[in-house]
C-alpha cells in the first residue's frame, strides 16, 4: 500500500482536484490523505471532510472506506491494509510494517513518485525487510541541488512541520477512538520513521509546534532513521528540539557521511553552523541512550545513481547497497554494522 499525506496546493481541473506539479507553491496549513497508484504513477485525493461527523474516527471500521473522506478514511485504509498482511520475510518474521518517510528539498511531485519508486525497490521488494507499506509525507521543498533558495524553504519547512504536528493530533485521536474507545483489535504492526535531508527541518518545527501546544509525545514508532540530515550538529542537545524525538520511537539511528557535498554546500548557503548528517551530534548524551550514530563516509553509492548524485554523497539510503542493507538490518530490530555506541 503506497499512502500520502500533503500540505501542497490543491488545484481542481474539470471538477476533479489534484496536486500542483511543479512543486512552486508556498506550504499550506492544510493536510490532505491520500493513495498513490505505483502503475498509473497517479496521486488520489481523498474528498475533504465536510462536517463534524465526517471527522468523526467513532464506528469507522464498520463503514465502506468509499463512503469516509479526509484522514478517516486514511487510517481506516491503512487499518485494513494491515490487517490483511500474510507475508514474510527471509527469516519467518511478519512483513506488514510501514515506513513514513519526510523527503528533503528540491522534491516536485515527480520527486515524489521517485521516492515511492525508490523506497520500494529498496525497502519493501528486498525479502530480508519487514517494511510492506509505504506513507510519504510531501511538503514543498522548491529548492534546486545547489541550495541556493534556502530562506524560501526555511519558511516553507517550518509550516509544513507545524501543519505534520496537527497530524500527529489526528493520529493521536484515531488512537483513542478507533482502539480504545470503539475496542477495536490492535493490528499489532510497527510503524517506522525515515526523513532525509532537509525534512529534519519539518520534522524540528513539528516537535516545536507539539511543544507549543502542550500535545503529549506519542510513541508512534518502532525504529527512527535521520538520514543525511540538513540540520544543526546541536539539535539533541537539551533544551533543542530533537532532544525529546526518542520519546517518539523505541530508538533513533542518525546516519552520517563527511563527504555529503550537499551539506558542505549548505553550510556556506544556508547558515554557518555544522550539519548533523556530515559530523553526527555535537556531543553524545548518556541520557539518551538509545539514540545511535551511524558514520557512513566509507560507503560508496553502487545502485547506479546518477553522476551528480554519486559525486555528492547525499542520497545514500537509496544508492548504497551498504547502507540499504544496513538500515534494514535496524528496522528488523538489530544493532546497526556502524554504530559509535
Amino acid at each position: 500500500m503506497y499512502l500520502f499525506v500533503t500540505n501542497r496546493e490543491i488545484i481542481t481541473s474539470n471538477q476533479t482536484e489534484g496536486i500542483r506539479e511543479d512543486g512552486c507553491e508556498n506550504a499550506g496549513d492544510n493536510l490532505r490523505f491520500g493513495e498513490y497508484n505505483m502503475n498509473s504513477k497517479q496521486f488520489l485525493l481523498y474528498p475533504e471532510p465536510e462536517n463534524e461527523l465526517e471527522l468523526s474516527f467513532s464506528q469507522t471500521a464498520e463503514k465502506d472506506n468509499f463512503t469516509l473522506k479526509g484522514s478517516v478514511r486514511f487510517f481506516n485504509v491503512l487499518y485494513t491494509e494491515l490487517l490483511k498482511d500474510t507475508k514474510k520475510t527471509t527469516d519467518g518474521k511478519d512483513k506488514g510494517d510501514v515506513l513514513f518517510f519526510i523527503h528533503g528539498f528540491n522534491t516536485d511531485l515527480d520527486g515524489v513518485r521517485n521516492a515511492f519508486k525508490n523506497l520500494k525497490e529498496c525497502y519493501i521488494d528486498n525479502p530480508d525487510s519487514p517494511v510492506n507499506h509505504i506513507v510519504i509525507f510531501t511538503w514543498p521543498g522548491r529548492s534546486p541541488i545547489i541550495p541556493i533558495h534556502y530562506f524560501e524553504d526555511k519558511k516553507d519547512a517550518m509550516r509544513s512541520g507545524e501543519a505534520l504536528a496537527r497530524g500527529f493530533k489526528k493520529l493521536i485521536n484515531f488512537f483513542r477512538v478507533f482502539l480504545v474507545m470503539d475496542d477495536n483489535m490492535p493490528c499489532m504492526r510497527k510503524i517506522h520513521l525515515m526523513v532525509h535531508s532537509m525534512g529534519h527541518r519539518v520534522l524540528k518545527h513539528c516537535m516545536l509546534e507539539m511543544q507549543m501546544r502542550n500535545m503529549a509525545v506519542p510513541e508512534v514508532f518502532e525504529e527512527i532513521l535521520l538520514m543525511a540530515a540538513d540540520i544543526e550538529y546541536d539539535i539533541f542537545e537539551k533544551e533543542e528540539a530533537f532532544y525529546n524525538l526518542i520519546d517518539m520511537g523505541k530508538r533513533v539511528h542518525i546516519y552520517h557521511h563527511q563527504n555529503d557535498y550537499v551539506l558542505g554546500i549548505s553550510a556556506y548557503t544556508k547558515n554557518f553552523s555544522n550539519r548533523l548528517g556530515k559530523y553526527g551530534r555535537k556531543n553524545e548524551d548518556a541520557g539518551l541512550k538509545d539514540v545511535y550514530e551511524a558514520d557512513v563516509s566509507n560507503t560508496s553509492d553502487d545502485r547506479k545513481p546518477d553522476i551528480m548524485e554519486k559525486a555528492l554523497n547525499h542520497w545514500y539510503y537509496y544508492n548504497s547497497s551498504e547502507v540499504i542493507n544496513d538500515a534494514i538490518r535496524v528496522l528488523n530490530g538489530k544493532e546497526t554494522n556502524f554504530s559509535k555506541q
